[in-house]
């Protein structure tokens, strides 16, 4: 007897359903579960979460900038690279941050600190109140980032008194304005490196 089109569907609705509930229970398979970026997770949540930015949330456990971080410590901006992005850092550097250690001494907190103080500004800076600041803000040491919009949530970025090197693309901003409950951060294409 041959099966009846909906009987065919139905099983085949079945075998593709249980395949997927399959695929889900198979470890390293389970998609990660997105977060959302609406204000309501603070910073270092939302960016442990976020398994591309892995090496910054590190560098900011390492640097022992967490202490910063948190309604507490007020609002915080940070230009916060992808993992890839941070590939041209000093070995060493990278070497903490893809293993962070338990407890860093004082010598590799002050090894990644000027990286992280270089990324990060007090308040929360979204697009529009950077714009408001002439396009510039100060960072946690004390130097000027000229951030030129080049459209709705992406912009380049320069630190005042860095002259550029020849042939090195400039930092960017792919996607701005990614709202965490304590601050608000910007995604990068590489770190901006202190002097």
């Amino acid at each position: 007897m041959k099966d009846s089109p909906v009987i065919s569907r139905r099983h085949a609705l079945s075998a593709g359903g249980l395949a997927l509930l399959l695929a889900a229970c198979q470890p390293g398979l389970v998609p990660p579960r997105l977060l959302p970026e609406d204000g309501t997770i603070d910073l270092l949540t939302l960016l442990r979460g976020k398994p591309e930015h892995s090496r910054f949330a590190n560098a900011l456990a390492v640097s022992g900038a967490t202490s910063r971080l948190g309604l507490r410590s007020g609002a915080v901006t940070l230009f916060v690279p992808t993992n890839e992005g941070m590939n041209g850092l000093p070995a060493p550097v990278l070497a903490l941050l893809d293993n962070p250690p338990a407890s860093p001494t004082a010598a590799q907190r002050a090894l990644v600190e000027p990286l992280v103080y270089a990324n990060a500004a007090w308040a929360l800076l979204r697009f529009q109140d950077i714009q408001a600041r002439r396009n510039q803000v100060v960072t946690w040491d004390r130097a000027r980032l000229q951030i030129t919009p080049t459209g709705g949530r992406t912009a380049t970025m320069v630190r005042e008194g860095v002259t550029p090197v020849a042939g090195r693309p400039p930092v960017t901003i792919t996607r701005g304005d990614v709202l965490a409950a304590d601050g608000v951060f910007h995604v990068t294409s590489a770190p901006i490196l202190p002097n």
